[in-house]
């Protein structure tokens, strides 16, 4: 930054004409080099932090950034003084330009380059706590996702054998949405299904060369929206350009579309196909061929007019919600029972249902109002998108339950439950109640308080006496039961469902989900109590908080409300997308380069070097998976499209703006031509069911279910095998101590749970590592696991066969040198055989120092070859905790069990 300093200051201080703002610009930036020179004395923290946090000179900022050089006019009124020609003025105006940014900028990457360097620290100071994390999951047998996914990679990249055994068990391999795919799972696939080449590294996954038939990838690049949790759609290209390396034969395209009819996919290929190409950095778009013809009526894709501008000709975002909400509401209402759509499982035309529709939104912001909108009409709502779960009434009333069977003093509740819809009490009828009720002795003039727990005889309207009779019976029953138990009571003995359905006129499916979801919440409080969950309900009613909704099972008599990453995979008739006027959200400033692996985020306001190419990089992928994101809701419709058409010019940065659909051209569907009425409720036709029909359907459909055994290991445990898992091939770590292979072994989590203990004893010297002691412990961990051993590994779990795998594990090479380099050699003193036991007398115990029962009370000193600096430090002494298990002390020995060895120490 000093030489950009001084280069400017030398230029506009040398000219033959002055400009004093260029010149009073110049010494500020060199006030501030001067400052950074003094704030960087040095290597140490405090220094890193000064340069970080020393601010630009005021007179160069404005309220929202650097101020820019706009000098053209002061330098040509200089050079006129000067009685220069004008455009001499724009010449030293340009070059002081120059300067000027040259100089701003490298206070830039001044800065940058020190966020930079504090950031690396700051990484290198947390990765011990990782590591530390990364240890304890280790340590307590512990995996996450991601460390499946890891232990999956580094299993297949660091055992050949394993890969090999996995590569031949797994004769073929078929990933679908293999768009939605990462890097790292690529990986596994590859080496799964291939095998490296010649000459090439073995430990580059992609050298390697797919074995013919070996994998299956099916995917759509055009439907990669899962970014947001670590979705890589390059991934995607990689592997198709690798495959089409090994011959284009072997990539087939297709381009038919089973769903949407031909207006729809004609609309789509022309709309989209310019903004998904592979030269605006998308994975290419492959044109979309009808299979099912355009319906009837002929009208795919419409527009649906919005009017919602002021007298100015513009509107808020809510106006443009509330406005399209009702417009929306409006156009359903008439589709429903109006509307013809083809029935493709039955082959028919059927009036339109409100399963038939949904409605779309990139967000989930505000779908209140659309939810609102179509309710006033009668028309039942399955929201997906929607978060508002704490806000929903009928939630409110079961939290209110919850609260007055927690604390029966808890007066806003209660008054809440009697005034709330699901009694009905007026304030008056409330006030009544207090009046009504005794007054106590000591204080005749206070009004008692509204409690749950009042005078039933002192209450005369019956409703309120009945509630609060049923309530008081349920407080009784607090220590009896569980909360859900308690609380599933309350909603029966209160008729919640009931009222429900009355209230909703017959269509309650969500509102009832709902209240199937809030009893669900209540399941694992059984320990914690009524209490905790009724405060853990009212703190996330209070603080607002965003929880999705419960499912609606009818969801042929909803309308459909999801966000568009929600509905990927699934198709209705009638397609509107909503809520599009939403300002797209820009990306954030902490971001990772996933090719390098590099974190970039801001350090005290200072974005670190590197972060603007990768800031902009991934605001570029963002605005292509949003064009993707578009291209999924436009190709959920069978048969019909709407889109929304707002009177007023849609934000640059709203979604609606991130495509030109051309709505201008798109004819308006006539709403005048479908009745103006609200959709009635369900209509169901008498049952006529009968226990002996069902007892005959029943019949008939287990007779004619296909019977198909799934082969699953974790899951089959004691099932036993079928035929044709004889000849899978056996996992085979190699010819270890003589141990050969015995056949298919039945896989599972109590197996694994065995094998991990035997481990831990073995290396905490609990028990020897020796087949047979292993095979007679395995075989009381099978027992105490309620489970039988048994003879044979491939139809449950064999002592023998665990017994084996421990023996085989231990004497692996890598295993047997790091114990062989954790337990040090003592000098043999002497050596014996006890019962067919080799008991040695070996080493000496420098210092030995017992608690009061004779026990070891610190970790033993040897004397032995192990070096006297790695002696004395806590790692070894720990190392002597784990790995040699003190049985016991007599006769001024100690005496341990390690390595299949009986040692005994002298004192």
């Amino acid at each position: 930054m000093h030489d950009a300093v001084d280069a400017y200051r030398a230029f506009v201080t040398s000219t033959s004409a002055r400009e004093e703002e260029s010149i009073a610009a110049a010494e500020a930036f060199a006030g501030m080099s001067e400052r950074l020179v003094a704030a960087g004395q040095g290597q140490s923290s405090q220094s890193l932090v000064a340069l970080l946090t020393a601010e630009p000179d005021a007179s160069l900022l404005t309220g929202s950034g650097w101020r820019k050089y706009q000098k053209k006019g002061k330098w040509e009124a200089a050079v006129k003084l000067k009685g220069l020609p004008k455009a001499r003025g724009g010449e030293l105006n340009g070059e002081a330009e120059r300067l000027h940014n040259a100089a701003r900028d490298a206070w830039i990457d001044l800065k940058g380059a020190v966020a930079a360097r504090v950031l690396s620290e700051v990484l290198a100071a947390v990765a011990p706590v990782a590591d530390g994390f990364r240890a304890y999951k280790r340590a307590a047998a512990l995996l996450d996702f991601d460390d499946l996914i890891f232990a999956a990679r580094d299993l297949l990249r660091d055992h050949e054998p394993v890969r090999q055994a996995l590569a031949s068990r797994y004769a073929h391999v078929l990933v679908d949405e293999f768009q939605d795919t990462d890097p790292l799972q690529l990986e596994i696939f590859w080496r799964l299904c291939g095998e490296p080449m010649d000459g090439a590294d073995p430990a580059d996954w992609q050298t390697y060369r797919i074995r013919p038939g070996a994998l299956f990838l099916v995917g759509d690049p055009k439907q990669a929206i899962y970014r947001f949790r670590g979705a890589d759609v390059a991934a995607y290209v990689r592997a198709r350009n690798a495959i089409r390396a090994q011959g284009a034969q072997n990539l087939l395209s297709i381009s038919t579309n089973f769903r949407s009819c031909a207006g729809i996919l004609s609309f789509v290929n022309k709309r989209f196909e310019p903004h998904m190409s592979e030269d605006k950095g998308q994975p290419g778009f492959t044109a979309l061929d009808p299979f099912h013809p355009d319906p009837a009526h002929g009208l795919c894709v419409t527009a649906l007019p919005v009017a919602c501008a002021g007298e100015d000709g513009k509107a808020s975002a809510d106006r443009k919600r509330d406005c399209e909400a009702e417009a929306v509401a409006e156009l359903v209402a008439r589709l429903i029972g109006s509307h013809e759509i083809a029935d493709r499982r039955a082959g028919m035309q059927r009036p339109c249902r409100p399963g038939d529709i949904a409605l779309l939104a990139p967000t989930g912001k505000d779908l209140w109002r659309y939810e609102q909108a179509l309710e006033q009409r009668g028309i039942a709502v399955a929201t997906q998108a929607g978060k508002g779960f704490y806000q929903r009434q009928e939630v409110q009333d079961l939290v209110a339950i919850a609260r007055v069977l927690a604390d029966g003093r808890d007066t806003l509740a209660l008054g809440a439950l009697l005034r709330g819809p699901l009694v009905g009490l007026t304030e008056e009828e409330l006030l009544d109640l207090v009046w009504t009720q005794p007054r106590a002795p000591e204080r005749p003039g206070a009004l008692p308080h509204l409690h749950v727990n009042m005078d039933l005889d002192a209450i005369a309207h019956p409703l309120a006496r009945d509630v609060l009779g049923k309530l008081q019976g349920l407080r009784r029953r607090i220590n009896a039961t569980t909360p859900h138990q308690l609380i599933a009571e309350a909603i029966d003995t209160l008729n919640v469902r009931a009222i429900l359905l009355q209230r909703h006129r017959g269509q309650a499916e969500r509102p009832l989900a709902n209240v199937d979801l809030f009893l669900s919440l209540a399941r694992p409080y059984g320990v914690r109590g009524l209490r905790a969950f009724a405060q853990a309900m009212a703190d996330a009613w209070a603080g607002k908080a965003r929880s999705a909704e419960g499912r609606p099972d009818a969801q042929e008599e909803s309308v459909s409300l999801l966000t568009v990453h929600a509905s990927k995979g699934l198709e209705w008739p009638i397609v509107v997308p909503i809520n599009c006027m939403t300002a797209t959200i820009a990306a954030d400033t902490t971001v990772i380069d996933r090719d390098a692996g590099i974190l970039f985020m801001p350090v005290v306001g200072n974005l670190p070097s590197g972060h603007a190419d990768v800031h902009s990089a991934e605001k570029a992928e963002q605005d292509r998976e949003r064009m993707r994101l578009w291209y999924v809701a436009a190709t959920r419709a069978r048969e019909l499209l709407v889109l929304p058409r707002l009177d007023v010019a849609a934000g640059s940065n709203s979604w609606s703006g991130l495509i030109d659909f051309g709505l201008d051209e798109l004819e308006v569907l006539d709403l005048d031509a479908y009745p103006d009425q609200a959709p009635s409720g369900i209509h169901e036709d008498d049952n006529q069911q009968t226990r002996e029909r069902f007892a005959e359907e029943a019949t008939a459909i287990v007779d004619a279910t296909a019977k198909i055994a799934w082969s699953a290991p974790s899951r089959d445990e004691g099932r036993g095998v079928d035929d044709h898992s004889q000849a899978e091939p056996e996992l085979v770590f190699g010819e270890v101590a003589g141990a050969a292979p015995s056949g298919p072994v039945q896989g599972g989590r109590e197996r694994g749970l065995i094998i991990h203990k035997l481990f831990e004893e073995v290396l905490t010297g609990e028990i020897l590592d020796e087949e047979a002691h292993l095979a007679d412990r395995a075989r009381e961990l099978i027992v105490q696991l309620g489970l039988e051993p048994a003879g044979a590994a491939a139809t449950s779990i064999s002592e023998q066969e665990v017994a084996r795998v421990v023996v085989r594990t231990l004497a692996l090479p890598e295993i047997a040198a790091m114990r062989d380099r954790l337990v040090p050699e003592l000098p043999v003193l002497a050596s014996e055989e006890v019962d067919g036991i080799e008991v040695v007398t070996a080493g000496i115990v420098d210092a030995l120092h017992l608690d009061e029962s004779g026990q070891p009370r610190a970790a033993i000193d040897w004397k032995s070859d192990v070096d006297p600096d790695f002696a004395a430090t806590e790692q070894y002494r720990g190392q002597v905790k784990r790995y040699l298990h003190v049985t016991g002390i007599s006769e001024g020995m100690i005496v341990f069990v390690t390595r299949g060895t009986v040692i005994r120490v002298s004192a």
